[in-house]
């Protein structure tokens, strides 16, 4: 990109060139080229890309990031960001009429070619501290719910919105099971589903909601965090371990058969968890930091105390899980893709430690709930120019 338009593209985004302070990231240069296969074949990135060029339209983009030794105006990000839509764009496009060995060589070369890799270093306290794959994997996804404006004999149990009047004190098992925010108009909608399902929307902070309406027709919604009490999340498998209400397999399966099989002990296990999340309804999918809407198998979330700048393109190799065998147990492949940096979470903590958003379904569930895997994690930043300010 000529110095003239980048000043236009700097102008229209709020980007100052020059800014004193310096983002550090903790980050080294790869000096080697990798193979950038990408197992969604570019599905959705450009959409991923839009939504964060679109968020940096609105909060703009300014200051400096070091990355390596190397430090640059934010601005780069954009460039980066621009640079990987066109090649992967041009990529799916080759792919429909060409070979498609030869378009992925193509965009591969062109990637090792325009880009310079970089990779996180982890802190002495990380898993992947002195390991070849250096960043610890997980995942979440958004929860399918069915549910109605009004209470039904069917739809039974509300989402409730974020009160406006002091609620802090208020307890899971206080709203929940005691009925604490009952008839203040704060439930936006009533669900058929379980209490524990709700509290996975929780851990998992947004979700997807069909709405029935009273004329039998059908709206898609989705429900993203609008914020919480001030008490503390604990995940209840931890408690049903102590308690022996869970021997040997404490996964989400046999949680959910446990609390079926033993609805007297819900309120019990449930008043472990006293935190409790607030949602609003939205047309468009559950949104990360600075209101970013997040894209199905695109986004991530990073430690945002560390990376404190969204928009960084990942590339990433791991293991998620395939599908279940006739033995019930989960079979899991490789995989690698491109990510944007678009969220974060109170437990992803440390320089080379992400949470993979998978979207919605029985997959997306699946993967979310067996993926706790090393991998590789690769920044993707634009080799910069003799005319660009970075350089």
């Amino acid at each position: 990109m000529k110095l003239f338009s980048l000043l236009v593209v700097s102008f229209f985004f709020g980007v100052q060139l020059s800014h004193a302070q310096v983002e550090v990231t903790p980050t080294a240069l790869f000096n080697q080229s990798l193979v950038f296969a990408d197992d969604m074949k570019f599905e959705n990135l450009s959409k991923a890309i839009n939504r964060q060029i679109e968020s940096y339209k609105l909060i703009g983009i300014r200051g400096n990031i070091k990355f390596g030794d190397k430090v640059y105006s934010k601005s780069i990000l954009l460039e980066s960001l621009m640079l990987l839509k066109e090649l992967s764009e041009t990529a799916t496009d080759c792919l429909k009429a060409n070979p498609e060995q030869v378009c992925l060589d193509h965009f591969n070369a062109e990637i090792n070619e325009k880009f310079l890799i970089y990779v996180p270093v982890p802190g002495a306290q990380e898993p992947g501290y002195n390991s070849k794959k250096t960043t610890k994997f997980t995942s979440y996804y958004s929860p399918d719910f069915n549910g109605s404006r009004t209470p039904t004999e069917r739809f039974t149990r509300p989402i409730y919105k974020k009160p406006t009047a002091p609620h802090d004190n208020y307890t899971r098992v206080d709203i929940d099971y005691k009925g604490a925010l009952a008839g203040k108009d704060l439930e936006i909608f009533w669900v058929e589903e379980s209490f524990f399902d709700l509290y996975l929307l929780h851990v998992q902070g947004g979700g997807r909601i069909t709405v029935n309406n009273p004329d039998g027709t059908k709206e898609l919604k989705y429900l993203s965090y609008s914020g919480k009490n001030n008490r503390s999340f604990q995940m209840i498998y931890k408690y049903m371990i102590e308690k022996g209400y869970l021997k040997g397999n404490a996964g989400i399966p046999a949680q959910r058969k446990f609390l079926v099989e033993n609805p007297d002990k819900e309120e019990e296990i449930f008043g472990t968890c006293p935190s409790y999340i607030y949602f609003k309804e939205s047309d468009e999918e559950p949104v990360g930091l600075d209101n970013i809407p997040l894209t199905e198998g695109r986004s991530l979330a990073i430690d945002s105390r560390i990376y404190k700048t969204m928009g960084l393109i990942n590339f990433v190799k791991s293991t998620r899980a395939s599908h279940v065998d006739e033995n019930g147990k989960v079979v899991k492949i490789p995989f690698s893709r491109f990510f944007i940096a678009q969220d974060t979470g109170g437990a992803i903590r440390g320089n080379a430690r992400c949470d993979l958003y998978s979207g919605y379904g029985p997959l997306a569930e699946l993967t979310a709930y067996n993926m706790n895997d090393m991998g590789e994690q690769y920044f993707l930043v634009k080799k910069v120019t003799p005319d660009s300010p970075n350089q």
